[in-house]
């Protein structure tokens, strides 16, 4: 991880704080979040949409649990 400054307006520094509060976590990763999040919109990238896998056990796959990862990889590669 690398450290960084960044200077908010005092509006938008209470509303972050607001939130972290809220949420219960530190301000610095509600920073990453709303960051990694505003990238992934940025660059058209999408996160990983594992609800495809959810219930991968009643598709007749008998060995998803030496291989989950092989189908993990396999799902985001569509």
């Amino acid at each position: 991880m690398v450290r960084t400054q960044v200077q908010l307006d005092e509006g938008v520094y209470e509303e972050v704080r607001r939130i972290a509060y809220a949420e219960r976590m530190s301000i610095s990763a509600l920073l990453r979040e709303m960051i990694r999040d505003g990238l992934l919109r940025r660059t058209g990238k999408r996160s990983p949409d594992l609800s495809k896998i959810a219930g991968i056990g009643d598709s007749g796959v008998d060995d998803i649990s030496e291989r989950h990862d092989h189908y993990l990889v396999e799902d985001l590669a569509e």
